[in-house]
């Protein structure tokens, strides 16, 4: 009896200790990824910075977005001219916080951060929860030789604190949070995003792909993973493509994304009572008109072609960023997060105007599937 309450206590203990590394590691990783984004904000760097091509492209820029609430401040509209591609209701909430007091707006940048660490730790943590379900009602059907690729028990609570590391304390989210790009505010929308559709949310996880499909027009292609997420929580093991529960299903999520970004269009008509807005932002996305030198592939192309070949790649161009959707959504049908996490890596390659902020929201997913790590080299 004694000795069985001495173990019980011992565990207690542990569990403690355990407790209390886990916050002391919490504190460190947000102490370290504050720090930085704060150093470097309230420093000549951060000028410096924000002319940089790797981090700012036209659309993200926050020298283009302070010529826009400039503008705004005389009664013009930053869309009579070519120079402004940001959507308005992230304009329009910018010169809200710049009219309250600008010095929030680089706690607001830091905030935004924080917040998607946050949802990140829990995909991590949701995610994580799922597969080693699954494991456990398929392992029996696994072949012996595939047991070191199954994840461990460990692994549930490295992951998250991993994932939520590799955002807070990478050097492209911490440069890009210096310059003051609104991509961090396209990785929260997708982070909530992720979570919203790993919890089974429809009307959350929809908003959320709204609102980054708002922002910029490639995230559209979210729809049909997170579609498939849910419908899988919903019908369970009798999900299908040709089961009409489960079109039924990801109808649902179709039709409440397409409602929601048309209720997001509708607010953008109200500051400046047009939609001159729409060409500016997802028009100039798709036509690619501005050729300066960034992160991605259009420009170089693009500079080197003639005119009248000019519309036939750029559709090209624009088909690659979205068609693998179809043939990934067939092939990881049972694996919709897999297939997520893909397509943002895809965007962050092949969409007009990418930043290296982009490619740090695909870098803090890659712990979810630490455990095929060292199999990667078969790849090669």
């Amino acid at each position: 009896m004694a000795a069985s309450r001495t173990t019980m206590m011992s565990e207690e203990e542990q569990e403690r200790i355990r407790a209390r590394k886990i916050h002391k590691a919490f504190k460190f990783l947000f102490g370290i990824g504050i720090g930085a984004r704060a150093v470097l904000m309230s420093s000549y760097v951060s000028g410096w910075l924000q002319n940089r091509l790797e981090l700012a492209s036209p659309v993200t820029s926050w020298t283009r977005m302070t010529e826009g609430l400039s503008l705004l401040d005389h009664g013009i509209s930053p869309y009579e001219g070519d120079m402004f591609h940001e959507t308005p209701l992230v304009l329009m909430l910018f010169y809200c916080l710049n009219k309250v007091w600008s010095g929030l707006i680089p706690v607001f940048f830091v905030l935004v951060d924080c917040v998607t660490a946050v949802l990140l730790h829990s995909v991590g943590n949701h995610v994580c929860r799922h597969l080693l379900q699954k494991q456990g009602r398929q392992v029996k059907s696994y072949s012996p030789q595939s047991l070191p690729l199954l994840l461990t028990q460990s692994e549930l609570a490295s992951v998250p604190r991993h994932m939520l590391g590799i955002y807070l304390c990478s050097p492209l989210t911490i440069a890009s949070c210096a310059a003051f790009s609104t991509t961090g505010l396209h990785n929260l929308a997708i982070a909530a995003a992720l979570l919203a559709a790993v919890k089974g949310r429809r009307h959350l996880a929809t908003l959320a792909t709204a609102v980054a499909s708002y922002q910029c027009v490639y995230p559209e292609i979210f729809i049909i993973p997170v579609a498939m997420y849910i419908a899988q929580r919903e019908q369970g093991s009798s999900f299908s493509f040709s089961d009409p529960a489960s079109l039924l299903s990801m109808l649902k999520t179709a039709g409440a994304h397409f409602a929601w970004l048309g209720f997001l269009w509708g607010l953008s008509y109200l500051p400046f009572g047009s939609m001159d807005w729409f060409y500016w932002t997802r028009g100039f996305v798709m036509l690619a008109p501005d050729l300066t030198p960034n992160m991605g592939l259009f420009w170089y192309f693009f500079t080197e072609m003639f005119e009248h070949f000019r519309i036939f790649f750029l559709c090209v161009f624009q088909l690659n960023a979205v068609f693998y959707v179809i043939p990934l959504a067939v092939k990881l049908r049972d694996h919709p997060m897999f297939h997520l996490h893909l397509l943002v890596g895809l965007i962050a390659v092949f969409k007009s105007y990418p930043t290296l902020g982009d490619a740090a929201l695909f870098l803090a997913l890659l712990p979810v599937w630490g455990h095929c790590f060292t199999y990667m080299h078969l790849l090669v």
